[in-house]
């Protein structure tokens, strides 16, 4: 078993704080608070990005001041020995093997898809009325919800954290893919991974999906929810070279402004300078909408070496990382 049992953390623990105690984790790890009802399940997964912490910060918030859960709920630290690696909390994922959340439904033969086939086999044993599956952007950004449907069901769930869900159609591997109707599964991002409130908002959210004695009716205090469908995915190809600088770099196929993660979640006119192309132009980027449609062309164009939006859009998930712009995305986008 790669996923393992661990106990709540004794009051010798919580004095000696967190870090302390995820250094002494096996792995994976799974935690279980019981509620009022014993029969009913909620199910908090996070750190399957080991540099996104907000969700683990509000686990450790209700160590500190445990609630009453109104349903049994667990937690679930997946990717444990990424975010006590090096720095604690800046390696999303250790070199040589695969995004976490791209292990989901998916066969490989690194033990991070045994994991992610653990926690899935869980979570479809305890059949949990909700999922949240919490996680941070590596930019600055408003909290946002993912889903891949747009029911009332997930909807309700993301009120709990944020006014803003998306409903895609890209298909990575992530655990909010293996939703169904009778266990949906919600990724939250709560914010920026420096940002202090994303933590705000992964406690909030949080004390009301383990306090709240109904999640799908009744609940109070929630976001009316503004959907946004179809983000496309905007990514470099594999062979291209990207740089972060406030003037064109010669030698780099993409420049951005290091500041760039400022437009996330704002609406940005069409004829929009987003950065400067090298001399690939556009054939530098790549995009994944999840059918195969929008392409680069359709949604920028190249005008004296600038790289431009054809329309009104918005960029979301914007990352100022180097190393995650290149081996997951730059952005996603919705056209307006």
């Amino acid at each position: 078993m790669k996923l393992h049992d661990v106990s709540w953390p004794s009051e010798a623990a919580l004095k000696g704080g967190l870090l302390p105690w995820l250094e002494t984790l096996p792995g994976a790890s799974w935690l279980t608070l019981p509620g009022r009802d014993p029969n009913r399940h909620r199910v908090i997964v996070t750190l399957l990005h080991g540099n996104e912490p907000s969700g683990t910060n509000a686990f450790w918030h209700f160590v500190e001041n445990t609630p009453e859960c109104a349903v049994t709920t667990h937690f679930c630290l997946a990717n444990v020995n990424a975010a006590k690696t090096n720095t604690p909390f800046t390696t999303r994922h250790l070199d040589g093997k695969p995004d976490m959340n791209r292990c989901f439904g998916r066969q490989g033969e690194d033990d991070s898809y045994e994991i992610a086939d653990e926690i899935l086999a869980r979570i479809t044993s305890l059949a949990p009325e909700a999922v949240v599956d919490l996680h941070n952007t590596s930019g600055t950004s408003p909290a946002f919800a993912v889903s891949i449907r747009d029911d009332d069901t997930h909807k309700q769930i993301a009120s709990l954290f944020t006014k803003n869900m998306l409903c895609s159609d890209v298909r990575l591997g992530a655990l909010m893919e293996m939703t169904s109707e009778t266990s949906p599964i919600v990724t939250i991002e709560c914010g920026g991974a420096g940002d202090r409130a994303a933590h705000d908002v992964a406690k909030k959210g949080l004390n009301d999906f383990m306090t709240a004695e109904n999640l799908f009716q009744g609940h109070t205090g929630f976001w009316p929810i503004e959907m946004l469908y179809r983000p496309v995915r905007i990514q470099m190809q594999h062979d291209s070279a990207l740089c972060y600088h406030d003037q064109k770099i010669d030698d780099a196929d993409l420049t951005l402004a290091p500041d760039i993660d400022r437009h996330n979640f704002g609406r940005m006119a069409a004829d929009t300078h987003i950065g400067w192309l090298g001399g690939r132009g556009l054939d530098a980027l790549k995009t994944d909408d999840g059918k195969g449609g929008h392409p680069i062309a359709s949604l920028f164009y190249e005008k004296d070496g600038e790289l431009k939006l054809k329309a009104a859009s918005k960029l979301f998930m914007i990352t100022t990382r180097h190393d995650i712009a290149l081996s997951d995305c730059l952005f996603y986008m919705v056209v307006d």
